[in-house]
C-alpha cells in the first residue's frame, strides 16, 4: 500500500510546488498522445482484438511459425506475438502475448519468455520519426531498421542461455476448446477493449511527460544528462531534447537507438498495466529491455564505426 501512497503524495507536492511546469508537461503528453498515439495505435488495437475474438490468430501461426519457431525457439503460438511486436510498435507485442496466453495458444512459461523480446518500436516510427525528424539522416533508415529487427533475436538468444530461463513450448488448447473459450466476441467489445488500452497509454504518457518537464527545471544538471534522464523516462520527450543537443551525430544516433529499444519507464508502465493481470513477470520484461537497449547501442556503434571506415 505504501508503495502507491508515498509516490502519490510526492507527486501531489510537486503539483502544488510547480503547477505551471506540471500543467505544461501534462499538456505536452496529452498532445503527443492525441496527435501520434491515437491515430497510429488505435487501428492496430482494434484489428488485433478482432483477430483475437474472431479466430484470426491461427492464420499468423500457420504462415509464420515454421520460420519464427526456429529462430526464437517458440511453439507455433509464439509467431503471432513476434510478428505484431516487430511490426506494430509498443505496446502491441505485450498485448499480443496476453491475447495468446488468455486464448490458450501459449503457456505461462513461454509467455514470460516471449515478453522479454517481443515488445519493440515499430519500423514506421523508427524510419520516419527517429531517422528523418530527430536525426535528419535518411541514409540511416535501412541500417537502423535492420538493427531494430535484429535486436529481438539477440535478446531471445541471450535470455535462453541464462540459468533458469530454459523452456519448452507447452501444448495449446484444441481448436474446439478455443472456439468455446473465445466465442461470443463482438465488434463493440473489440472497440471498448482498444479504447481501454489506449486510455491507459495516454495516462502514463501524461504522467511521465510531467516528470520529464520537472527534470528539465532542475538547476546544475548538464543538458545532455537531462536529455538522457528524460529519454529513459519517456522516449519521445527524450528524443525531442536529443535533437536540440550540440553533440556529435554519432552520439545522437547511439542514444536514440538506446532510448527507442529500451522504451523508457513510460512504456514499462504501459506494459505493466497489460501484463500484470495475466500474472506475467515484469522483472523479466525489464531485464529483456535492458538487454535490448544495450544490444541496440552496441550494434549502432559498430555500424557507425564500419561505415566511417569505408568513407
Amino acid at each position: 500500500m505504501l508503495k502507491i501512497i508515498i509516490p502519490a503524495i510526492v507527486f501531489l507536492i510537486l503539483l502544488l510546488l510547480f503547477p505551471s511546469v506540471c500543467v505544461q508537461g501534462a499538456a505536452s503528453g496529452l498532445c503527443l498522445w492525441l496527435d501520434t498515439m491515437v491515430p497510429t495505435l488505435f487501428p492496430f488495437l482494434l484489428i488485433t482484438n478482432i483477430l483475437r475474438d474472431y479466430h484470426g490468430i491461427p492464420l499468423f501461426e500457420h504462415l509464420f511459425s515454421p520460420i519464427l519457431s526456429r529462430i526464437f525457439k517458440t511453439g507455433s503460438g509464439g509467431a503471432y506475438p513476434v510478428i505484431l511486436g516487430c511490426l506494430c510498435g509498443y505496446p502491441m507485442g505485450a498485448k499480443a502475448v496476453c491475447d495468446s496466453l488468455s486464448g490458450g495458444r501459449i503457456q505461462p512459461r513461454e509467455a514470460d519468455y516471449l515478453i522479454t523480446f517481443v515488445n519493440n518500436p515499430s519500423p514506421v516510427y523508427m524510419t520516419g520519426y527517429v531517422c528523418l525528424y530527430i536525426l535528419g539522416r535518411e541514409d540511416l533508415r535501412f541500417p537502423l531498421l535492420m538493427i531494430i529487427l535484429t535486436v529481438p533475436a539477440i535478446t531471445a538468444f541471450i535470455i535462453r542461455r541464462l540459468p533458469g530461463n530454459r523452456h519448452a513450448p507447452g501444448p495449446v488448447l484444441l481448436a474446439a476448446q478455443l472456439s468455446r473459450q473465445n466465442s461470443g466476441g463482438s465488434l463493440n467489445r473489440c472497440i471498448t477493449d482498444a479504447c481501454d488500452v489506449l486510455v491507459k497509454v495516454g495516462g502514463f504518457m501524461m504522467i511521465f511527460s510531467v516528470f520529464s518537464a520537472l527534470i528539465q527545471q532542475l538547476p546544475g544538471i548538464p543538458a545532455v544528462a537531462v536529455c538522457i534522464i528524460a529519454g529513459l523516462l519517456e522516449q519521445t520527450t527524450g528524443l525531442a531534447l536529443l535533437k536540440a543537443q550540440a553533440i556529435s551525430a554519432e552520439i545522437k544516433t547511439v542514444l536514440a537507438m538506446v532510448f527507442v529499444c529500451f522504451g523508457g519507464l513510460s512504456i514499462l508502465a504501459q506494459t505493466y498495466s497489460i501484463i500484470h493481470p495475466q500474472g506475467l513477470s515484469v522483472k523479466k520484461y525489464i531485464f529483456g529491455k535492458i538487454i535490448s537497449g544495450t544490444a541496440a547501442g552496441l550494434l549502432t556503434l559498430g555500424w557507425l564505426y564500419i561505415a566511417r571506415m569505408f568513407h
